[in-house]
């Protein structure tokens, strides 16, 4: 089975063993990029874990 490369609330749930409420907090932030697709929200696996390592999202120069 292929790795998840886009996570959803659950997948993030499981990964940093947050709360639901937690995660949607995290993810309304601003802290790193969301893509929201209808009612579901969607984050990249590499912003996420760049995220929990404290590294800053880079920011576009345009």
């Amino acid at each position: 089975m292929e790795e998840k490369v886009m996570l959803t609330v659950n997948d993030v749930m499981v990964i940093t063993g947050l709360g639901r409420n937690k995660v949607y907090e995290l993810m309304g932030s601003g802290e790193f990029h969301v893509k929201k697709i209808g009612n579901k929200r969607l984050v990249h696996k590499d912003t996420l874990e760049n995220y929990l390592k404290g590294e800053k999202p880079k920011r576009p120069r345009w």
